[in-house]
């Protein structure tokens, strides 16, 4: 009957290779993980427009060549003077051009001039992030050398 061999094998050489292996994969792993956003750097993903005009509901403000802000997205008024307090809520209602026309839908003080429009922008899909190609050629590689030395 034979006995068993136990996690790596009977050869001490080969379970230096494969324990240095299973070393490299997890240090991979960890590396991977130490790229990903922190919640700190999340907020660096707002896009900052200009109140150009303030109505009596509705705000117009310039969003030059950004493409995504469309009918029906929402976003937030704030005041950069006092470190980008809330201010108001919006709905973007139309869109001409470089200029966006949004309806306040809440707001805690009056909407001015001197306050900036913040939308986040559409994420990328995962397989457009050079993340996932990143990791996608690790785990290929790691999987080609088990493959080879198991």
């Amino acid at each position: 009957m034979r006995q068993s061999q136990g996690v790596f094998g009977k050869h001490p050489a080969g379970n230096a290779r494969r324990f240095g292996l299973f070393f490299a994969s997890l240090v991979f792993a960890m590396s991977a993980m130490a790229c990903l956003p922190t919640a700190a750097e999340a907020q660096s993903l707002l896009a900052r427009f200009r109140i150009e005009q303030v109505k009596d509901t509705t705000i117009v403000f310039n969003i030059g060549g950004q493409g995504w802000v469309r009918a029906g997205r929402r976003g937030q008024a704030v005041d950069p003077a006092r470190d980008d307090e809330f201010v108001a809520e919006f709905r973007v209602i139309g869109v001409q051009g470089t200029t966006a026309e949004a309806v306040i839908t809440g707001q805690t003080r009056r909407v001015q001039p001197e306050h900036v429009a913040v939308m986040q922008p559409p994420s990328r899909p995962f397989w457009r992030q050079t993340v996932f190609w990143i990791a996608a050629a690790g785990g290929a590689i790691v999987g080609l050398v088990a493959g080879y030395n198991f």
